[in-house]
């Protein structure tokens, strides 16, 4: 990482330069406190890719990169299920209350409850189950772009 300073009349500030090329001008730290980990500020609950499955879910995205290739976030889902295939991205999901049930196109079926987390690779195929019980969880991802869009 390369520290670049910006100068101007009104305005001196740093810029993170990464080896890469890309470049994030956000330099706070962005918190994950226990009001936004218990979904206090997490919205309304809408359809979630309803061409993916049944899900209806809500959340919050804390913090992408100034290329918009790395993503965190605070999302929740009442139970239901989505598909994916060929997943685009790399993502990291650990659950901080309820539990997912993920099963691989080859039927094998692994559940994760509050405490633990999956990373769900790039090119990735199956179903996310959201049990009874529902789920919150934060995920944190390598995309190339805004998640969704």
């Amino acid at each position: 990482m390369l520290m670049v300073g910006v100068v101007s009349q009104d305005h001196i500030g740093i810029t993170n330069v990464y080896a890469d090329g890309h470049a994030s001008t956000n330099l706070s730290i962005v918190r994950l406190d226990r009001q936004r980990l218990e979904g206090e500020n997490l919205g309304d609950f809408a359809p979630y890719e309803p061409d993916a499955g049944n899900l209806v879910a809500r959340g919050h995205d804390y913090f992408y990169s100034a290329d918009e290739n790395f993503g965190i976030g605070v999302w929740e889902s009442k139970p239901g299920q989505m598909s994916y295939d060929d997943l685009e991205y790399d993502e990291l999901m650990l659950v901080l209350e309820g539990s997912l049930i993920m099963t691989n196109n080859y039927g094998e079926k692994e559940v994760y409850k509050a405490g633990e987390g999956l990373v769900l690779p790039q090119g990735w195929s199956g179903t996310l189950t959201v049990a009874e019980s529902g789920v919150r969880k934060i995920w944190v991802s390598y995309m190339g772009g805004i998640k969704g869009k």
